[in-house]
């Protein structure tokens, strides 16, 4: 029965791969097409960057990337499910599952602050390759012990392997993506990257959570995501100058894009360790609750290539706006349809997809407004405020599930999609504010 579930993780993930190459070839066709077999490291030093035309290692490199990451975005999603219903098996409170899903995105908030200057100094994919390697130990360490509060000392330093892996490949890819396909290449990483969001809570249905099944999972899994690297090619940043602000700063220079990290890390880290535990007291049935997680992930997954696509050819703010709009009225309606499964099932696609939108969005316009070490101190401030975000999240989510079982949780969903919808559409949010 391993064997087989085994199996099947490496077909999904070869699946990923191949997928993303794929589809990288197809954009290709529609730009100048040049046979070069120049390394990305060269093109960054003739500064042909974003602006140049696609390149046979461009695709792989960036086919390479977004597989690796999206690989590592199956594990992130076993995991953060499979700790919280091992904890509400165990009887433990709400806020202490929401406390330890927080755990991870402290490590990201750390861990951002030093990212930017280690990328200066080392090459990028020699940093993904370390934290793919950490990343496997870790998952080995969490399946050994069942002490709480070694899970929480190895969740945190898990955050910190992942801030790497993120800004790392956030920022390589933006810089060397074309500008007129921009908006779909960051399209399709968040749509593999959203649909490894909807794999994980569906392995986990498959796998249970009674054994060990999992967490070598898990292992499996990181391995075949460090396998597309060795197609990828060298990477720094396109400028290695201090940036003229730093990763708190940020908050300052471009508050738009901050909160957009925050909300939406908010959003995925209170729904995803707790609306398995919502659909539980709700009446669902552990399949049917860790399913909720799967339809919302999947419009997470679909609905980025369109919105992608409407952000190259549209005006950024508008499909910010409407992807903003979108999350909030899902807030207001998914608590309302949960008697019905269908009705719920499309909800959830729609809320996720375009809140995920949310996020797609802003790295288009950071693509747009900063480039080289500003722009790899914009992902790391990403980190940041997403850390934030995701911290924040799961511990109020907790709470107020505590305080107003088990409807808290929407009602929290509802305050911050709807706080930043206002924030959406103030003009003057998109503009950078200089440092005084």
């Amino acid at each position: 029965m391993l064997v087989i579930k085994l199996q099947a993780n490496f077909t999904i993930c070869e699946f990923l791969t191949v997928w993303a190459y794929e589809y990288l070839t197809w954009v290709r066709s529609f730009s100048c097409w040049e046979g070069s077999q120049t390394s990305m490291t060269d093109e960054m030093n003739n500064g042909q960057t974003s602006d140049s035309p696609w390149t046979r290692q461009r695709v792989l490199t960036l086919g390479a990337l977004i597989s690796c990451l999206s690989i590592y975005g199956i594990t992130i999603s076993l995991f953060t499910p499979l700790l919280s219903l091992i904890l509400e098996g165990r009887g433990v409170s709400t806020t202490i599952i929401g406390a330890l899903a927080m755990t991870a995105p402290v490590g990201v908030m750390i861990g951002s602050f030093v990212v930017p200057k280690i990328m200066r100094g080392l090459e990028g994919r020699n940093l993904l390759a370390a934290g793919v390697v950490i990343e496997i130990a870790l998952i080995y360490a969490l399946m050994t012990t069942e002490s709480l509060v070694a899970w929480f000392i190895i969740r945190f330093l898990m955050g910190l392997t992942g801030v790497v892996l993120f800004v790392v490949t956030e920022t390589w890819m933006i810089e060397i993506a074309p500008k007129p396909h921009r908006g779909r290449v960051m399209g399709l990483y968040n749509t593999t990257l959203a649909l490894s969001f909807a794999i994980g809570p569906l392995m986990l249905s498959y796998t249970g959570i009674s054994d060990l099944t999992p967490f070598v999972a898990g292992i499996v899994l990181m391995a075949l995501a460090g396998l597309p690297l060795f197609f990828a090619d060298r990477y720094r940043p396109s400028s290695v100058e201090e940036p003229s602000f730093g990763v708190l700063s940020f908050l300052k220079v471009a508050p738009l894009l901050a909160v957009a990290c925050f909300v939406v890390a908010f959003k995925d880290l209170a729904t995803t360790s707790l609306m398995p535990v919502y659909g539980l007291r709700v009446g669902l049935d552990e399949s049917a609750a860790t399913l909720m997680l799967f339809f919302g992930a999947l419009g997470g997954a679909l609905l980025q290539l369109p919105i992608g696509w409407a952000a190259d050819y549209f005006d950024a703010r508008k499909v910010l706006v409407t992807c903003a709009l979108v999350a909030f009225l899902g807030a207001l309606v998914w608590p309302l349809v949960v008697a019905s499964k269908i009705l719920l099932w499309i909800t959830l696609f729609l809320w996720w997809g375009f809140f995920a939108g949310v996020y797609t969005v802003t790295m288009i316009i950071a693509g747009q407004w900063f480039k080289g070490a500003e722009l790899a101190t914009a992902m790391a401030a990403f980190g940041v405020y997403w850390g934030f975000g995701a911290f924040v999240g799961p511990l109020v989510g907790g709470l107020s599930m505590d305080l107003w079982d088990p409807y808290g949780l929407a009602l929290v969903m509802v305050l911050v999609a709807g706080g930043f919808l206002m924030m959406s559409l103030r003009k003057a949010y998109y503009r950078l504010k200089p440092i005084t």
